[in-house]
């Protein structure tokens, strides 16, 4: 098959090391593709430039790695609802589930009405400090992912101190995401399609004295910080059988929701004190690496990369397959 490769191409400003990062993870794939036998080709994607799209029309399948253009998470979205329009099948999560997760107010406005329990949160417009919540408090901006906007001052134990941390962000982030601190264990759960690949857990027991136990943008990307080296993922995790069913019903039900078990994706959930697990978001098309968590996941169930990264193309194509019987069927019963 001709499998073309999407992948943000950057702008001028970004670090080489950023750069090199992305095309690793580009290459990487490739070379798995290439191994079985597949037609590969590298399609980068530019602000202001669609060009790309023509390029993507003439593959049998894409390989979706853009996690934005120019760097800005936001226009991730954009590049999804393209690729549905070409009608060529591609890896990973729809236009929806992309949009609705980087929306992190309307993801947690769906889980509550679902009954899928999520810390209580508010959503703060730049310029208003929120009420009615309990500290402390975790403040990250709601169109954002991969940690992004996320340190040690992230968590707020005061109202003076939840004012300034709103302060300190109101010209990066226009919409910010306000919810309870969960205290407890941090676990993720990871999906292809409908497969529930084994649970993993974020051991914070090497912080730093004084750092809050949570997973800021240093502790993913950048290697050898005191955040890196103080969250250690543990697959699979050691949970009780008990709990680790309960985790899997929520983060099942989360991704049966958000994700409409189509592509791939990570469920991230806090289990508190009281044993109840609460859902922090829905990762779509999360970091898929080598070294990443979801690669890490695969392995514990028995993939290895290369498996990994041929099921997520399959997935795609069974994906595009059902949607062309649904098609037919419609017609069908509508002429």
């Amino acid at each position: 098959m001709r499998i073309g490769i999407v992948y943000d191409a950057g702008c001028g400003d970004w670090d080489p090391k950023d750069v090199a990062a992305v095309l690793g993870n580009v290459r990487t794939v490739q070379g798995v593709l290439r191994s079985a036998e597949h037609i590969s080709s590298l399609i980068p994607v530019t602000l202001g430039d669609v060009s790309w799209l023509k390029k993507a029309q003439r593959c049998d399948v894409i390989f979706n790695l853009c996690e934005g253009v120019n760097g800005m998470a936001r226009y991730e979205d954009y590049a999804v609802a393209a690729l549905d329009l070409t009608r060529v099948p591609f890896t990973g999560c729809t236009s929806w589930t992309v949009t609705i997760a980087h929306r992190k107010h309307i993801a947690n406005t769906l889980f509550a009405a679902h009954g899928i329990p999520v810390p209580p949160f508010v959503h703060a417009k730049r310029g208003t400090v929120p009420t009615g919540l309990k500290f402390p408090v975790i403040v990250k901006p709601a169109g954002e992912d991969a940690s992004v906007g996320i340190d040690s001052g992230s968590v707020c134990t005061t109202k003076k101190a939840l004012k300034e941390r709103l302060a300190k962000i109101a010209g990066l982030w226009e919409d910010t995401l306000v919810q309870e601190y969960v205290p407890g264990r941090e676990v993720n759960v990871g999906f292809v399609g409908g497969e529930m690949l084994p649970i993993s857990e974020i051991d914070f027991g090497r912080m730093p004295d004084g750092s809050w136990p949570i997973v800021t943008y240093a502790a993913k990307w950048d290697a050898g910080s005191p955040e890196d080296l103080g969250t250690v993922p543990v697959c699979p995790a050691p949970l009780e059988a008990d709990l680790a069913k309960k985790v899997a019903s929520i983060a099942r039900a989360a991704w049966q929701l958000i994700g409409q078990e189509m592509g791939y994706g990570r469920v991230d959930l806090r289990i508190a004190p009281t044993g109840e697990p609460y859902v922090l978001e829905v990762n779509p098309n999360p970091d898929i690496s080598a070294d990443a968590g979801l690669a890490r996941m695969a392995r514990v169930r028995g993939w290895d990369y290369d498996t990994l990264i041929l099921k997520v193309v399959d997935e795609a194509l069974g994906r595009a397959e059902r949607r062309r019987e649904a098609e037919a069927h419609y017609l069908k019963i509508t002429v």
